[in-house]
């Protein structure tokens, strides 16, 4: 399983990110200085998968690490 990590960055940005290479595989954001939050993680360099909004941070990255827990345990063909 790869070790990931949240990083916090400005403007209601926190990145869900791979510790061994440094690549970004979930972003957690706010909506527009609202108390509404997103979760988002990238399908390729065009295109996100919208998780959902959440009421706060800490369940938008929540999502985020489930979704990857779940990843890391399915069989991909």
């Amino acid at each position: 399983m790869k070790e990931r990590l949240w990083k916090d960055a400005e403007n209601g940005t926190h990145y869900y990110f791979e510790k061994q290479n440094g690549l970004i595989v979930g972003q957690a954001y706010n909506y527009a200085h609202t108390k509404i939050w997103g979760a988002k993680i990238p399908i390729n360099a065009d295109e996100d998968k919208i998780l959902g909004r959440f009421i706060d941070c800490d369940f938008a990255k929540k999502s985020i690490e489930e979704y990857w827990n779940v990843q890391d345990r399915t069989l991909i063909e």
